[in-house]
């Protein structure tokens, strides 16, 4: 009869010949030899600054010009108990997804049209040049959401390119429950007296910039997806100044009540990180 060996295996896996530093060497040398970018040169890479990215002076910017608004403060409340809340943390989610897979069509549906243009023009520039942008830490609620400051524009729009003019309007100035307000009246007004009435008019353009506070990034790849050559993938909470906007009707602004299942009140991403100045009407 044939004996029949047994067979065992060790705890520890040994694997002959294997030399880490020989393969970073070995990778290193492949690099130079392919040209692939390993370091983040400001003057090579001028066009991946064009992203949004939460640069530390922006953030400080804000942070000196804006105390978050306590939780007790109206607008806060509004924006939890009108769930505008989940709007805020869904957008910013797709924001980050849209850049990375990418997706300009979902970038135009998220974000007002003058920053939708611009994000996806960068996002394209880096893309161009064999760079690749990529998310880390996919988080669905961000750890922090905090309102640092609220505008409205009565009379003009969310997307900018149908406010026409500057000067086609008589402006006025007023708040309306603490948040400052501009009024914007054509000169040449033909609307009826009781448009009021219709369920699309929406005349309170709400601008909320908040502050987020979360573990999810973007970062650029190099050209083989060997080297993070900007941004990280690392967990550490990261701030972002994300602005946001929507138009609503008088009766919207009394949403306070906290009751669930609220229907979205339609914002869309208007700036990031002060890529677009905050972005003007005009």
């Amino acid at each position: 009869m044939m004996a029949v060996s047994q067979r065992s295996f060790a705890d520890v896996s040994v694997v002959e010949g294997h030399n880490e530093e020989q393969d970073i060497a070995n990778l290193e040398s492949e690099n130079a030899r392919l040209g692939v970018d390993t370091v983040f040169s400001e003057q090579k890479h001028a066009y991946v600054l064009t992203f949004p990215w939460n640069f530390p002076g922006i953030i400080e910017q804000f942070e000196n010009s804006y105390r978050p608004l306590p939780d007790s403060a109206f607008w806060s409340r509004f924006v939890e108990n009108s769930r505008s809340v989940v709007d805020f943390n869904n957008l910013f989610r797709e924001f980050h997804q849209f850049c990375s897979i990418p997706d300009a069509e979902g970038i135009e549906r998220i974000c007002e049209g003058k920053l939708a243009a611009t994000v996806n023009q960068s996002v394209e520039r880096i893309h161009f040049h064999g760079l690749d942008i990529e998310m880390a830490n996919l988080t669905v609620n961000q750890p922090s959401v905090k309102v640092l400051n609220v505008e409205i524009a009565h009379g003009l729009n969310v997307e900018r390119n149908t406010n026409g003019s500057e000067d086609e309007y008589t402006v006025s100035q007023s708040s309306v429950l603490g948040a400052p307000t501009n009024y914007y009246v054509p000169k040449n007004d033909n609307r009826h007296f009781l448009d009021f009435l219709e369920d699309d008019h929406r005349p309170y353009c709400v601008a909320v910039t908040a502050l987020i506070e979360s573990p999810m990034k973007m970062f650029v790849q190099n050209q083989n997806y060997s080297k993070i050559i900007f941004g990280s993938d690392d967990n550490e909470t990261v701030k972002n100044v994300v602005r946001f906007e929507t138009n609503l009707r008088w009766s919207d602004l009394a949403s306070i009540l906290p009751t669930e299942n609220k229907k979205s009140l339609k914002w869309k991403i208007t700036d990031f990180n002060n890529l677009m100045n905050e972005n003007p009407h005009f």
